[in-house]
């Protein structure tokens, strides 16, 4: 994948555009999102009905994350709790001024990773019986 990605790139012949794409192994992926103040998800599902894995990515690393809207998005993003949503590039360009400002003290961006902690301290146990066992078991 990753050379098929590369050489697609150099057939671009890109005159003053400089790309540099950053592959790392499993097992580093955690950390680098763990590292970040915050996610930024673009991902759009051509059904309505999927759900960006990237966020749920960053959501297990307690990394709150601003994503593009689209129909089911609701089910897993909170607006204002875990993320924040947008439908254009100003308002994401707001969102990210306002969760941003006062950097690295965000009072906005230390709630939601408390949210996201308090989500994840949960575990998967606990939400598939709250959630899904049921729904599975009628």
């Amino acid at each position: 994948m990753r050379k098929q990605f590369e050489e697609r790139i150099a057939s671009l012949a890109l005159h003053h555009v400089t790309i540099v794409t950053a592959w790392l192994r499993i097992e580093d992926y955690p950390h680098m999102l763990a590292s970040a103040d915050i996610g930024v998800s673009l991902h759009l599902s051509s059904s309505g009905l999927d759900l960006p894995m990237k966020v749920v990515d960053m959501f297990g690393c307690e990394l709150p994350v601003c994503a593009v809207n689209f129909p089911c998005l609701h089910e897993l993003v909170k607006d204002g709790e875990n993320g924040r949503v947008f439908d254009t590039s100003e308002q994401l360009h707001r969102q990210l001024k306002e969760l941003l400002a006062g950097f690295p003290e965000s009072a906005e961006l230390k709630r939601m990773r408390a949210n996201l902690s308090a989500f994840t301290a949960r575990g998967w146990d606990v939400t598939w019986r709250e959630r899904a066992r049921d729904v599975f078991a009628s």
